[in-house]
């Protein structure tokens, strides 16, 4: 009977010291799954900062295409086809950025694809417009070598 009572007597003394090791390796697991976590959101926040000046680029060379393009159909007498189009290829573009993502995944993101390459065609188009033939055909060697590229890297990567 002593024995077992100092078995017991043992055990019950030994929990708060494994109490203590369980509570000090449960403190170092959370700080160590915080410090990940604020990695994370560091890495996270830089992303999103990346992603938005993206954005900006993206818009302010659209835009700026535009407006090339708009001046120099308002300064000369030209043939408006290329506008035309221009105008046709953006309608596709916010057509096809308009697919409902939670009910068609997979369609959302080849549309957001093929707004994207539709995106860089009108750029490349506007740009163009006021270009005289020789510049002309350098910016679609430009815009031919850069998909091709794309699409190698895409692929490849």
């Amino acid at each position: 009977m002593e024995n077992g009572a100092r078995v017991i007597k043992g055990f019950i003394l030994s929990i708060p010291e494994s109490v203590s090791r369980l509570w000090h390796r449960a403190r170092q697991l959370a700080s160590q799954q915080l410090t990940r976590l604020r990695e994370d959101l560091v890495d996270n926040s830089h992303y999103e900062q990346e992603k938005e000046w993206q954005k900006v680029l993206i818009s302010t060379c659209f835009t700026s295409g535009l407006e090339i393009a708009l001046h120099f159909h308002q300064i000369t007498d030209s043939k408006r086809d290329s506008l035309h189009l221009v105008c046709i290829l953006v309608a596709f573009i916010f057509s096809c950025l308009f697919v409902n993502p939670t009910k068609f995944p997979m369609t959302s993101k080849v549309f957001g694809k093929v707004a994207v390459f539709l995106a860089a065609t009108v750029f490349f188009i506007t740009i163009s417009i006021p270009f005289p033939p020789g510049v002309k055909w350098a910016s679609w060697i430009i815009y031919a070598i850069s998909l091709f590229v794309i699409a190698i890297c895409n692929f490849c990567y």
